[in-house]
């Protein structure tokens, strides 16, 4: 009997075990299931992205109103009503304060004549001043060797104006009294004419500007044998003034025996527009 029993205890156990063994190759399946999915998942994430730089992506989110950029111009010639002169003056002396003092009696003197021919003070604003040391350069001999030596000799003061003058006509008048008044410290940087009032030139240029885009968005319509759609973008550009540009950078002459004579000539004014254009 008990032989028997033992018999069958030892059969139970061996049951046992062999249900074990299928139980844990069960759980080992169930865990290896999900990882080798998850393996998949981060290949077909990574395939994604290769196809989405490449530009073959299917998202259709991601596309761009396609249409004609073009970009127009508007311009016009136009007489300037307004000069701009830069005049100043420049002293080199020995001390600080010698070339002070002579620059702000010379440039004191220029002002007074630009007052007496109607050039009003809002008009004439300081554009420059400044005060530099001037230095002279000899070889001396130093320790049996000869060196190259720096030697303070003086200061140069620069003082210069930017004036509007507004009567084109009285240019000429105006830089010839400026350079009498300053003597040979006088000097005539520039000289450049402008509108007092671009913006009351802006409609027209405008207009110029959009009717070129679309001649040349019609024309390369035309080219392509597509339809011109909608405005989808339009922008301004910038604007511009041309005009000439004397730079004398002499040191004007108070005996000058002709009078100086400036011509302002004409400007041209320009506008820039860009407009796209969808397509039908």
């Amino acid at each position: 009997m008990n032989k028997k029993l033992n018999l069958l205890l030892l059969l139970s156990g061996v049951l046992f075990t062999l249900v074990g063994c299928e139980s844990e190759d069960v759980t080992s399946t169930k865990i290896e299931t999900p990882a080798f999915s998850g393996t998949l998942t981060n290949q077909f994430s990574t395939n994604s992205s290769v196809l989405n730089r490449n530009g073959f992506s299917p998202d259709l989110s991601s596309n761009t109103s396609h249409g004609i950029s073009v970009s127009g111009q508007g311009s016009k010639m136009v007489e300037p009503d307004l000069a701009l002169l830069n005049v100043g003056v420049e002293v080199f002396a020995e001390t600080v304060t010698l070339a002070r003092n002579t620059a702000a009696k010379s440039i004191e003197d220029i002002e007074s004549s630009l007052f007496k021919n109607k050039v009003s003070q809002i008009d004439v604003q300081t554009n420059r001043f400044d005060i530099s040391p001037r230095y002279d350069y000899e070889e001396i001999t130093m320790n049996g060797r000869r060196i190259g030596s720096q030697i303070l000799v003086g200061y140069t003061v620069t003082n210069s104006l930017k004036v509007k003058i507004r009567n084109l006509d009285k240019v000429g008048k105006i830089i010839d009294d400026a350079s009498n008044a300053g003597g040979d410290f006088t000097r005539i940087n520039s000289i450049s004419f402008s509108v007092d009032d671009p913006s009351s030139h802006q409609s027209e240029l405008r207009e110029l500007a959009i009717q070129e885009a679309l001649e040349k968005a019609s024309h390369y319509a035309d080219l392509t044998g597509i339809i011109l759609g909608p405005v989808l973008l339009l922008s301004e550009g910038s604007s511009s003034v041309s005009s000439t540009f004397e730079n004398y950078g002499m040191r004007a002459m108070a005996s000058a025996p002709y009078s100086t004579s400036i011509s302002g000539g004409e400007l041209e004014l320009s506008l820039t527009v860009n407009v796209m254009f969808g397509i039908q």
